[in-house]
């Protein structure tokens, strides 16, 4: 079973003290919004500060870092990458590795934060994709599917709510920047759920996004590399399936022991063990099961509403069989963009048929995406998308 970490947040499963950081970068992007895009001026000031703190001896670069030091997509990215001659090395801090690193090539330097993204090639400014506000806006333009919402700051909190109650039940409520599900509620109810979904919302962020939710649809997550490379997940609830001997809590306990599930607060792990909290309870008493039944052999038993990965739940390589409507339609909102590196967080009933014929929505765009979804699966053949990334590193950064 999946315990509480102490001093990390159960819901996101960073350290409790990060929800300080995501507020001021909230608040920093809203206003930095107001301002042109000088990309020269930031990457010079982003290497000037760099060399302050390493000259006063405040933070280093080191090459000794481990994939539990640093986030699993740059490990990822960095392997790939190692393979073909690039050397790296890691921004190291007072607390710790930093997302900042150094690349070297044939004498050259080159920097980035997470994964190398070229924003430098697109005529806007590339983070603006983080603020599903903005995207969110900029879809409806485009004709892209998206579901009805409107964002919020957290004094606007009765307002959000009268929005919702207008916009109609089901409801989704998210951070209005943040990725991999962090403090989102999906299948709102009722008013009281509709409440405590926006107190949820705003321990991550000032602003939070009120939107329609769109029922018996999964979510995938497509990643567009250099506006042609698509690879795709299909996210899917916590679940055990029967064998016809063992109890639900042995299957649980069963996929727990894989050693590829860890816990949220552990940097090397894309997939994480099953939750045992009161809504998997509440579930399983809606199909009149607990702990002591034993499922039938092949029957699935979905534990959670959600299909957030925090919650144990499974990713499923689906790239083989996305329908060439939905591909194109991925490829189309990268070039709307001018986006070279982007996830794609869509909702549909099935990615083999055509996104044209079936509801479906675009829920947000991520400018620095979680790759290692695709390498990791939970089942299905793994992409490497790493190995595009670092195409298109050295198709732009050399």
């Amino acid at each position: 079973m999946a315990k509480e970490t102490k001093g990390f947040c159960n819901d996101c499963g960073m350290p409790s003290i990060y929800h300080v950081q995501t507020w001021l970068d909230e608040l920093t992007d809203r206003f930095l919004q107001c301002l042109p895009p000088f990309k020269k001026l930031e990457l010079f000031f982003g290497v000037l500060l760099e060399k302050f703190f390493i000259f006063f001896k405040l933070a280093s670069l080191r090459d000794d870092f481990t994939s539990s030091d640093i986030q699993l997509k740059s490990t990822c990215f960095i392997n790939e990458a190692q393979k073909r001659g690039i050397k790296f090395k890691a921004l190291y801090g007072p607390f710790g590795y930093t997302n900042h690193f150094r690349a070297e090539i044939n004498g050259k330097f080159f920097r980035f934060e997470s994964l190398p993204i070229a924003d430098f090639a697109s005529q806007r400014k590339i983070q603006m994709v983080d603020d599903k506000e903005w995207t969110k806006r900029r879809l409806k333009k485009g004709n892209f599917p998206v579901a009805d919402g409107k964002a919020f700051w957290f004094w606007q909190r009765k307002k959000a709510v009268e929005f919702g109650v207008q916009l109609g039940f089901p409801l989704v409520v998210k951070p209005r920047s943040g990725s991999v599900s962090r403090h989102v509620t999906t299948n709102i109810q009722n008013i009281d759920e509709l409440k405590r979904a926006i107190d949820k919302a705003i321990i991550y962020s000032p602003t939070f996004i009120v939107e329609k939710f769109i029922p018996d649809t999964f979510v995938y997550r497509a990643t567009v590399v250099d506006f042609n490379f698509v690879a795709c997940v299909k996210q899917i609830a916590a679940n055990v399936t029967g064998d016809g001997i063992l109890t639900i809590k042995q299957l649980i306990d069963k996929k727990n022991n894989d050693s590829r599930r860890g816990e949220p607060s552990q940097k090397e792990f894309t997939l994480y063990e099953i939750v045992e909290n009161e809504t998997l309870k509440k579930t399983l008493r809606e199909k009149a099961y607990n702990f002591s039944t034993i499922p039938q052999k092949g029957e699935i038993v979905y534990l959670q509403k959600d299909p957030f990965l925090k919650l144990g739940g499974d990713l499923v390589e689906v790239t083989s069989q996305l329908h060439s409507d939905n591909i194109q339609l991925f490829r189309d909102i990268a070039r709307f963009f001018d986006i070279r590196l982007v996830g794609i967080d869509f909702l549909a009933q099935n990615i083999s048929n055509s996104w044209k014929n079936q509801p479906c929505a675009v829920l947000e765009l991520n400018s620095a995406p979680c790759i290692e979804l695709h390498h990791f699966p939970s089942s299905g053949a793994p992409q490497n998308v790493a190995g595009a990334v670092v195409d298109l590193f050295l198709k732009y950064y050399l």
